[in-house]
Parts: structure tokens; sequence; C-alpha cells
């Protein structure tokens, strides 16, 4: 397992923190530690006291804005990579702070977890490749260091020896000449270096190039230099003179001055002074080899031994091979360079890789200059060799880099051109498995709501006694059927991954009842008893997904009530752990039943499995209940176990924990207790049912019409517009799958044009798709609610009459100055939370909370500011207002706070800026009032 990332988010807006962590969950997969500071000094505090692998930053705190913002933590945490929000969609603000130390930036509310993975990824490797490139800079920096004191002690040895010093100041170029310079090359008192050309004219034509490319080359390489030439002095005397070098730059590696050394040589390069030449080259840092015009080693200096390990005693008489480990090959290589130097009477340069005395190996760039005697004949030849082992060994990381980056890249397109391949093929896959899904389940639950529905309502007619016997029968079989189906549907949904499971209010002492309505009723057509307790010390309001536990249930319960012939079935809740915010409950279910075999037991919770195949002929069913409570039990963290013998019953029983909720259990007020006994207050409702299937059409009309409603019925979507465009409705109830024009268009029409009042007709969808998901792309289509085929009427005259409630609710609150709206306009668009929390209403409900606890506050604030002209101030909260503006969808402001943004940091424009403030707080009071119907809707 990864170690987690420890991040610290220096943030005080609640909404962008809650924002941010929900992306950072599916970014990183709950592998991190996340603490949060709500302002630079709280931030400052964690940083002293703890270590973090990450630092995400907002530049605009309470106690601190801007850049001033990120060097103060960057200051204070210079181990640490930072990444920097934003809320503007200026990219000139995070590149401002990357030019600044800063590893990336990300602008608030565009923020996908993709994005945000790989802006840490990026942040954490990219700071750590700095940190090591840092040390080996540093590193680099003292070796050079070094070398220029040696080079300096040189340089004051030389002086000491009466050796002319020189300077060639580049820009503007000038040269600076010592007396003893002046008389080695015989100039007079009117004689004068102006330029290199001009320097270069004195030099012995046969090396004038040799002279120029050394300079030209150790300008390029910022190395120091050293050469054996001659010159040709105005008095026509050829002198041979030995040139020390070295290159200065300014701190950006721009090279202003070249300095040395040149001594006359000419006397001195016979063998009774061969010491006093080797005297010279002792103190030189870098490596000095004498040699004879045969190549063979004469003298070294302490360079050389520094370099190799190598004494004067070990390798005298030798031509080097010592240091390429005895290889002949490297003989044959140095005579020739040695015998074009005695030929041609010219240096040579080469690379080449050495090996110490402890088998290091080491690069040098080695010169070979020739010594003429009087004759002008070659009698000694040395060599100078500089260490340029680092500059090889980056090079070659260099190269190395670059192969793997781009093996890597290679290698990593095709990884991704194959994962867009399968990801595509997949998606398709999943595409025609849903809409198979999604035909299925229409084509099935169509004919069923019809059977179901008629038996209902033939149930309410005068029949005898047979006659209700043989309908019981076909309900009964309907019912079971339904079930059947209902399993197949959920076990499909469960493997797909199509399962969302919520956390809203659940209420005990009413989610029980109905259950037990039913199972009793079951129990005693077998005449056994059924039993239900619940501990007194379980809290009647948690936290859940009442309707996967109703399942659950369901399920264990009905399978009990099957398997048992005599006895009891009971069910027991138990309180079996408190926290300060969750309760841990254990469910219970025991019967007296047949019974299970211990062999039977590990496979009864497998799919389309069951005890035996007696079991399956005589009891019936798919095998998929027990697989289907198995999986949502454990998608809601728990286990299912069960303890059974044959013949003794079994106990089948599961713990879930459940958070507490602080909400006040409040009883509802139904409008009706059930479909015989409507509300009178919604008598006359004008309903416009969209269905094409005859049976349906019959079976809702009646239901409608016992409520005493009004229904006319369209076939299709394109009768549906016409009808609403000649008529006026309060409500339609519209099927999805429909000749000529399906629901989804038929809604998204009728939305469409909002300059005209019935855009906003309440739209309930009613549709046999049972597929997940269907109710989220019903309300992305425009419609207010969702009914499942077959219907259940009072849960369809509950729907009807809460959407009929809240439609007249908004109408009420739309009733404001023109200035602030009109019926037809709507400021806020709740897509982008939906989209980032995939429908999940308890995230959704967090956000609208918070931005109605905290926009008030912030359009306060904003005009305190204007009124006294404090624009800073206006500027700061104006930039804070931008991210929840554009969570909640309120695009109409977009432009307007910005630019009241940018005014404020001119601070020239108050009347106009003070307009744009009157127009920013009545689209959020707008926003506000839409925003609070929304929430009541979610509660």
């Amino acid at each position: 397992m990864s170690k987690k990332i420890k991040i610290l988010l220096i943030e005080d807006n609640a909404a962008d923190v809650k924002l941010l962590n929900y992306s950072l969950r599916e970014a990183l997969n709950n592998e991190y530690d996340l603490q949060r500071a709500k302002d630079l000094s709280q931030g400052l505090e964690l940083l002293k006291e703890q270590r973090f692998t990450i630092i995400i930053l907002d530049l605009s705190l309470p106690d601190s804005f801007g850049l001033e913002t990120f060097t103060t933590i960057q200051q204070a945490s210079l181990d640490t990579p930072i990444i920097v929000l934003t809320g503007t969609e200026d990219d000139s603000v995070g590149m401002d702070a990357v030019k600044f130390g800063a590893q990336d930036f990300l602008i608030k509310g565009k923020i996908k977890s993709k994005t945000l993975r790989r802006s840490i990824n990026y942040s954490i490797e990219r700071h750590k490749l700095l940190t090591e490139l840092s040390i080996k800079t540093r590193k680099l920096e003292e070796r050079t260091l070094e070398l220029l004191t040696e080079k300096h002690k040189l340089s004051e040895a030389q002086k000491l020896a009466h050796i002319g010093s020189w300077e060639w100041e580049i820009n503007p170029e000038h040269f600076v000449l010592s007396d003893e310079f002046r008389n080695i090359y015989g100039f007079t008192d009117e004689s004068r270096i102006t330029s290199l050309d001009n320097f270069l004219s004195y030099v012995h034509f046969a090396e004038r190039d040799l002279v120029r490319d050394t300079l030209v080359s150790a300008i390029k390489s910022l190395l120091p230099f050293s050469l054996i030439y001659r010159i040709i002095r105005p008095d026509g005397l050829i002198r041979t003179l030995h040139l020390l070098g070295e290159v200065q730059a300014d701190s950006f590696g721009i090279v202003t001055k070249v300095a040395g050394t040149s001594q006359d040589v000419t006397e001195r390069f016979h063998e009774e002074e061969l010491d006093k030449l080797a005297l010279a080259a002792t103190k030189s840092y870098n490596s000095v080899v004498i040699l004879n015009p045969e190549g063979k080693i004469e003298w070294v200096n302490e360079g050389f031994t520094r370099l190799s390990g190598y004494e004067l005693d070990e390798v005298k008489n030798t031509s080097g091979e010592i240091l390429q480990k005895g290889k002949m090959e490297y003989i044959v290589t140095q005579g020739s360079y040695c015998s074009r130097v005695v030929k041609e009477k010219t240096p040579v340069s080469y690379e080449v890789l050495n090996y110490d005395k402890k088998g290091r190996g080491y690069w040098t760039i080695t010169t070979l200059t020739p010594v003429l005697n009087k004759d002008e004949e070659v009698e000694h030849i040395i060599a100078i060799d500089s260490d340029i082992t680092i500059r090889r060994q980056m090079e070659e990381e260099l190269m190395q880099a670059n192969k793997i980056a781009e093996h890597s890249l290679r290698k990593g397109n095709k990884a991704l051109t194959e994962l867009m391949v399968a990801k595509k093929q997949l998606e398709e896959s999943m595409k025609v498995k849903e809409q198979f899904l999604a035909n299925m389940s229409h084509e099935i639950r169509t004919p069923m709501n019809a059977i179901i529905g008629f038996t209902n309502l033939l149930l309410k007619t005068p029949i005898d006694g047979d006659q209700n016997q043989y309908v019981n029968a076909i309900k009964t079989s309907g019912e079971n059927l339904l079930v059947i189906i209902n399993d197949i549907l959920d076990f499909s949904k469960i493997q797909s991954g199509k399962i969302n499971l919520e956390q809203i209010e659940l209420n005990f002492s009413s989610l029980l009842p109905p259950i037990e309505e039913v199972m009793k009723r079951k129990a005693g057509e077998k005449n056994i008893r059924f039993l239900t307790t619940i501990d007194e010390r379980i809290p009647d309001q948690v936290l859940g997904d009442p309707v996967r536990l109703n399942q659950i249930l369901l399920n264990l319960i009905g399978n009990a009530i099957k398997f048992t012939d005599k006895g009891e079935v009971k069910v027991e809740l138990k309180l079996i752990g408190e926290k300060k915010d969750a309760v841990q409950v254990l469910f219970s279910v025991i019967d007296t039943g047949i019974g299970i075999e211990s062999s039977k037991l590990s496979s009864i919770f497998e799919g389309f499995t069951q005890a035996t195949n007696e079991t399956t002929r005589k009891y019936g069913g798919t095998g998929l209940g027990l697989s289907i409570v198995k999986q949502l039990v454990e998608l809601q963290g728990g286990r299912v176990n069960v303890n059974s013998k044959p013949g003794n019953g079994s106990t089948f029983s599961f713990e879930l924990e459940f958070k507490r909720s602080n909400k006040k259990l409040i009883p509802e007020n139904e409008s009706v207790d059930d479909d015989n006994h409507p509300d009178p207050l919604f008598e006359g409702l004008r309903i416009l049912l969209v269905e094409d299937n005859m049976l349906n059409q019959v079976l809702a009309k009646k239901v409608l019409t016992d409520w005493k409603w009004n229904v006319d019925i369209a076939e299709n979507g394109v009768a549906a517009l016409q009808k609403i465009r000649e008529h006026d409705f309060d409500l339609v109830l519209m099927d999805i799958q429909l000749p000529e024009m399906d629901g989804y268009e038929a809604t998204r029409q009728i939305r469409k044009n909002t300059e005209e009042p019935k855009t906003n007709i309440p739209i309930i969808a009613m549709t046999a798709h049972a597929i997940n998901g269907e109710a989220e792309k019903c309300l992305k289509a425009g419609m207010n609610d969702y009914v499942s085929k077959p219907f259940d009427p009072r849960d369809l005259y509950h729907k009807v009459v809460n959407v009929i409630r809240q439609t007249t609710e908004k109408k009420t609150i739309n009733k404001q100055p023109e200035k602030m709206q009109t019926a037809e306009t709507k400021t806020t668009d709740l897509g982008y939370l939906t989209e980032l929390s995939r429908g999940s209403k308890e995230f959704i409900l967090q956000m609208i909370s918070l931005f109605l606890e905290q926009t008030p506050v912030a359009l306060a604030s904003l005009d305190e500011a204007a009124r006294s002209n404090n624009w800073v101030t206006v500027g700061r909260i104006a930039h804070k207002m931008k991210p929840s503006l554009a969570f909640m969808g309120i695009k109409n402001l977009k432009d307007l706070i910005v630019a009241l943004e940018e005014e404020a940091k001119q601070g020239t424009d108050a009347n106009g800026m003070k307009e744009k403030i009157s127009i920013i707080r009545d689209v959020c009071n707008k926003a506000i009032l839409e925003l609070e119907v929304e929430k009541s809707a979610l509660v």
C-alpha cells in the first residue's frame, strides 16, 4: 500500500474546501491526509509543527492577499511544493505565482478530479527534480570555486617570477597589458593592442588559427586554458611563449573578461632547463606531463598525480598505457598524436577516457604542444590535461534522460491510445447493455402495469367469492412476477455498478410499520405469527438509505415467511454500539422454517442459486434475492451472517452503521390517507396523459378520474405539444418511450421556448423504464419528478400534489419587481454540482446551505465597503464570490463580477462600481429565493 499524501489546504471559503475535498476523494481514492488552515497565520503555525507532502494555497485570505501570500508560505516551507488556487479565469495570476516558485496553479470552479490528480503528481515530482538539480549545482559551484582559488595562487606565483600578464575586456573591447608582457612582445611605449585581430597579428601565422580556436573554445566552455605558441616580435625575433588563461563571467553566465599570463620559454626548452619548465608547471591545477618527441613520459606535476593517483616513478619512460589498463591501441594512438605534433610542429587536442589508480574512469581534454629548440626542432612535448568528467557525465545523463523520455513518451502514447480504445469499447458495450435493460424493463413493465392496475380496480367492484379468489390469484401472480423482474433488474444494476446509495433522513418508526402491515398479512395467510421488536435505545431519526434498507428487510422477511410453514417469523433491531456521531444497529430475521444444510450455507448468497432443486420447484423464485441482499449490505459497509439447521429454522442478520441526524422529527401531514380520500383542495385538476398503450390509458384515466381530475390523452410527443398549445393544463403525465417523438424530446420542446408562459407547466415522467439513472435523465430533460410503472396510486397522487404545490410556491415567490426577475427567468443552474457529485442530494444540499449562509454576509460586506469607498475590500470580496456564483450556475454575473474586481483595483469609477454592486445584489437575492425552493425540494 502506497504512503498517504499529506496535504495542507490553506483556504478560508467553506464551499471551496468542500468542493476541493470532494474532488480529492475521487482523485486520490482516499489515499491522503488533509489538514486545513483558515488563514495565513494558522497555516504558518501548522508548517512549524508538521511536514507536508504538498501545500494547496488560496492567494486570497483574510489576513493576506495575492503574491505576498505565496511568498510568505514559500519562505516558511522551502522543501514543500505549492499549488496555487485562484478564483479568476485570468491565467496571469497563476502564471505569476509559478514564476515566483509555485509548482502549478488551479482555477476555482474548473477543478476536475483528473486535473487535480495530475497537478498534485506533477508538482511533487517537479519539486523533487529541482531539489536534486540544486544539490548538483551547488557541488559544481564548490568545485569551480576551488579551481579558481588554485588558479589565483598560480597567478600570484607567476607574478613573482616576472611573468607577463594580460586582460582582454570583451564589451567594450579593451586590452590591459603588464610591463613584462610588453617586454616579452618587444613593444615600444607607443605600441598598443586594440582588438583580438590585432593581438593575433603578432602570433606566428602557422599557429594563428590554433590560438584563435583555443580562445573561442574557452569562452564557450568557461574553462581555463594553457597553450604553447610562437610570436613574431616587431623587431623580427621569433619567440616561444607559454600562455595560461581563464575566462570570467557574470552571474548570468555572460563572459565579461579573459585574463592570463605569458612566459617566454624560448631559451628553456632544452635539457638543462627542463627542471625550470617543470617548476613553472608544478603548481598548476591541471595535469601537466612533459614527453620526449617519441611520446615517452619524462616528468609529471602534482596535478597529474592528484588526478590519476600515479607518481612519476610509476609512469616515467612509458607512453601512459597504465592509464588505459595496458591497452596497446592506446600506445599506438598516443604515438600517432605525438608524431603529428613533431611533424607539423603545431599543437593537437583530443578527448580521452583514462582510469586512475583506483580504477575510476575520468575524461580529459588533452592538448599536446611542441617545444622547439634554437634549430626549430621539437625537443619536448608538453601534454596538459583538463578534467571534464563532470561535463561528460552531465552530457551522458542528459542524453540518457532524453532517450528515457522519448521511450516513455512513445510507450505512454501507445498505452493511452490502447486505453482510449478500450474505454470507448467499454462505454459502447455499457450503452448497449443499458439500452437493452431499459427496453426490456419497458416491454415487461408496461403489460404488468395494466395487469396489476386493472386487478386492483376489479377488486373494488362487486364480485362473488369465486371471482374474488380468481382475481386475488391474478394479483398475487402479478406481484410475484414483478418481484422476479425487480430482482433481475436490481441484480443487473448492482453488477454494473449502477447502484447509488443515499444518505438522507431515515425514520425507523415510520419505516417498519408499513413492512409489518404487509408481512403480517402474508404471514396470516400461512397461519404463522409475525413479530417485530425494536431496541428503545435506537434513535428514531438517523441518516441512511431507507429505500435500500426497506428492500433488504422485505427480501429477508419474505424469504423467511416463504420457507416457514408453522411457528413464527420474528424481526429484531438491536443497538450494539454507539459513537458520538453514529450508532451501530444489528438487524435479525429469525424463523422456525425448514432451515438450510450447513454444506449449502456458503453458496446461498450466489446469484441464481437456491438451497436445493426441490426448493426451486416447491417455492419458486429466481435465487437472486439473497445475492441482492448481500451486495446491498456490503455496499453500505456491512456483512450478512446466517445460522441455520435443517428443521430448526434460520437466522439471517446484518450490522449497519448509521450517522446520527440533527434534524428534529416532525410528523408529516399528508394530503390524502389513501387513493379513496383525495384532498378536496386539488379537485378539478386538468391533466394531460401522454401514453401510447391503450390498456395503460384506460387504467391511468380511471385512477385519475376517481380523484375528480379532468384527463385528456395524447398518444405521442407531437400530439402532446399540439394539445399544450391549444389548451391549458395543470400538469402533464409523460411516458418516455413514445412513437414519433419520445417523452424526453417532447419535454425539451416544451421547455425550449422560454418566452411562452406554458413552458413552466409541471411534468411528471410515468415510465416502465427501471434502470439506474432514469430519474436523473428525466430531471435533466426538464421534468419535475418521476413515477415508475406499475405505479402505486398513493405514490402517484402524492407526487402530483407535491409538484402542483411546489409550482404554486415558485409562482408566488417569482412575483417580484421586474428589476429582480420575470416568471420565465431562472438565475441558478445546479448542473455543475449535479455532474460533479453524480447526483448526490446530500452534497448538493450542503453546497446550497453554504451558499445561503455565506452570500447574505458577503453582500452586506460588499455594500459596507462600497459606502466607505474601500475599493480594495470590494475587490477582495468580489474575488471571493466568483467561485460560489460559478458553483450555483449564476452565469449572468460571470462578466459583471470580473469587471467589478478589475475596476476595484483601479478605484476610479465609484458610481459605476456601485451600480454593478446593486445589480449583483439583486441577482444574488433572486438566486437565494430560487435555492431556498430547491433546498425545500431536496430535504
